[in-house]
């Protein structure tokens, strides 16, 4: 049982073509915008940075980084795994804000730890506090992109959030790259450099906290707080998704794309460094020939990100998120097959895995933000974050051992693999469901309250 929500609320903040939910000022929708940019350099710098920390903080020789780096992950995900339901249903009760602001504080003391970390059992326990930050910060993301786009505008603002999610992951890619060289060169070794670097990005998660703060908009969106326990949240989660097939849809795309930012992050830059030593580069040139490969793929994932939310806007959700898994299939399998990646067909599956990941992640988060009830919406994302969350533990325990058992390419294939199989899925769906192929404003659910809920 649904019904319509009250249209008391002022019309929400607008932006040239973006058009913000009812009830959005100016301060929350731009706040918004900045903390799509600064919370990616928080989320992805820890897994890129990897092999640094591993080689020269704590001394690890590479052909041992596959298998550390894989528990380090699959440990991650267990905590998020135990949190993230839990993180979305609480937000329905307490609002998103409180609980966006303090992951990632938490996430920042993570960075700190590991700036202090001379054991492999000291990284362990940095993840550990990190990952409890992200569980919150991950779900978050999810729900507040939900919240803050008006219906029609869902595409185009996942497309913006795109473009400065890609610049926020470029903005970590040159922190990276620079931070280290700087303070070197004030004499610093390459250990005391990486912990400074570690140091100046709890600092940058403290600041994006306080703005969260004070400009994220306050409370819940339906104005009334939902108080469930843990198993009725899943509950909530399930039934809905039964109880509608596009929801289902939009857990297993969950379930792909948050592997598929860890593999990007993480595997394909221990990947590319790997071929670049074993065809007799040096570590820098190993590393500048991967970052050059990863800028590619964050450099596609970037100039599609305002198409797709363009298209989003104009053809069936449903169908959009088809046509992203089967971009991603492609790309990622292409790509991984290759036994030597610096080519140009290597070049087209970068370009083509950039597309299709974002298209993946922007089609399901529009097609969820369509779906979902207002007033259980953190309850259903944090399902989908769920799925997310074990999509990357069972993607990074069988990565890690294809990377150092197989093939150092495997991992990619593997997701490439998973991206095909949740494609024939959601087509299943689109075809069941009409193969509708414009979009239907008043299809969507994003407006409607169920009752029953406590």
């Amino acid at each position: 049982m649904s019904n319509s929500v009250s249209a008391a609320a002022p019309p929400g903040y607008r932006l040239g073509p973006l058009e913000f939910a009812t009830g959005m000022s100016g301060l929350n929708a731009w706040t918004y915008l900045y903390v799509c940019l600064a919370i990616m350099p928080v989320i992805s710098f820890l897994s890129f940075s990897q092999p640094y920390v591993l080689t020269e903080i704590i001394g690890i020789p590479p052909e041992r980084h596959g298998q550390v780096t894989g528990l380090l992950i699959t440990m991650h995900e267990i905590v998020v795994l135990a949190l993230v339901s839990f993180a979305g249903g609480l937000s329905d009760r307490v609002g998103r804000r409180p609980l966006y602001a303090t992951g990632t504080l938490i996430a920042g003391a993570g960075f700190a730890i590991y700036g202090m970390a001379s054991t492999v059992g000291d990284l362990y326990v940095g993840r550990f506090v990190y990952a409890i930050g992200l569980a919150f910060v991950g779900v978050m993301i999810a729900i507040t992109a939900a919240d803050y786009a008006a219906e029609n505008s869902r595409g185009k603002i996942a497309g913006v959030s795109g473009v400065l999610n890609g610049l926020g992951i470029g903005i970590a890619t040159a922190l990276f790259a620079a931070l280290p060289a700087i303070f070197k060169s004030q004499g610093m070794t390459s250990a005391e450099a990486g912990r400074y670097m570690l140091f100046v990005m709890a600092g940058l998660a403290a600041f994006t906290a306080l703005i969260m703060q004070v400009g994220l908009k306050g409370g819940t969106p339906s104005g009334t707080s939902v108080r469930v326990s843990l198993p009725r949240i899943l509950q909530i989660g399930i039934r809905q998704g039964l109880d509608n097939p596009r929801l289902m849809v939009c857990y297993a795309g969950s379930f792909i794309s948050r592997a598929d930012l860890t593999l990007v992050a993480t595997f394909v830059s221990l990947w590319l460094q790997r071929v670049g030593r074993d065809e007799g580069l040096d570590g820098p040139e190993a590393l500048a020939k991967a970052g050059l490969m990863f800028a590619l793929i964050q450099g596609s994932a970037l100039l599609w990100a305002p198409v797709a939310g363009v298209l989003i806007d104009r053809f069936h959700r449903l169908a959009c998120v088809v046509a992203a898994l089967l971009l991603g299939a492609v790309g990622y399998t292409l790509l991984g097959l290759q036994e030597h990646p610096f080519s140009p067909i290597g070049y087209l599956g970068c370009v083509l895995v950039g597309i299709g990941q974002m298209s993946v992640i922007l089609s399901v988060t529009g097609l969820l933000g369509q779906e979902t009830p207002l007033n259980v919406r953190g309850s259903v994302i944090g399902l989908a974050g769920f799925c997310g969350s074990l999509g990357i533990l069972i993607t990074s325990l069988a990565g890690g051992y294809l990377f150092d058992y197989w093939r150092i390419s495997g991992p990619i294939i593997l997701v490439g693999l998973a991206n095909l199989a949740a494609f024939v899925f959601a087509l299943v769906v689109w075809l069941r469901s009409g193969r509708p192929v414009k979009f239907d404003p008043a299809e969507a659910r994003s407006s409607s309250i169920i009752g029953a809920v406590h």
